[in-house]
């Protein structure tokens, strides 16, 4: 039986509220029938055992960013093996249904993207940032906590932080 599929971009807050933990397809169920309906951006509620660990596969797990203002949003990280690694990890919060990201990759995140995020939250950079991140109690081991000080990008092997 096919489980609920998913793209990584139409997960909600609801679907981490009835499923805390979500695998990716594309590396962990190659060898199921329905593996030809999913791609890179496909994940599954988890039905494994907790915690979860960040070598089996990329999980996204649920969490909870804390802005620099006290503010605390729902969101969601990917445990990983070494502290700090924020393009492991690539926290995100959700504002309302919306989701976003602090991680870039290779180039900087686009001014509009990050002002859509301030507006949403309705605060300006100095209000959001430093902000931490966490993982829920139990769901993953590695390393599930972080602080990203910006929106985070490696253009030339090192980070920078953008606000």
């Amino acid at each position: 039986m096919r489980p609920l599929l998913k793209q990584f971009a139409d997960l909600t807050p609801a679907d981490f509220e009835r499923h805390p933990v979500w695998a990716h397809c594309h590396v962990l169920d190659y060898d199921e029938a329905w593996y030809d309906v999913t791609n890179e951006e496909t994940f599954r509620p988890w039905s494994g055992a907790l915690p979860v660990e960040p070598e089996h596969t990329i999980f996204l797990v649920r969490g909870t960013v804390i802005l620099k203002d006290g503010t605390e949003n729902r969101g969601f990280l990917t445990p990983a093996a070494v502290a700090g690694d924020v393009a492991t990890m690539q926290p995100h919060v959700f504002v309302g249904e919306r989701s976003f990201g602090f991680w870039a990759g290779m180039f900087q995140l686009p001014p509009e993207r990050r002002q859509e995020l301030y507006a949403a939250l309705g605060k300006a950079p100095d209000e959001v940032f430093p902000a931490s991140f966490s993982a829920d109690r139990g769901l993953a081991s590695g390393v599930t906590t972080g602080v990203v000080k910006g929106f985070a990008c490696r253009p030339k092997g090192v980070v920078q932080w953008e606000r």
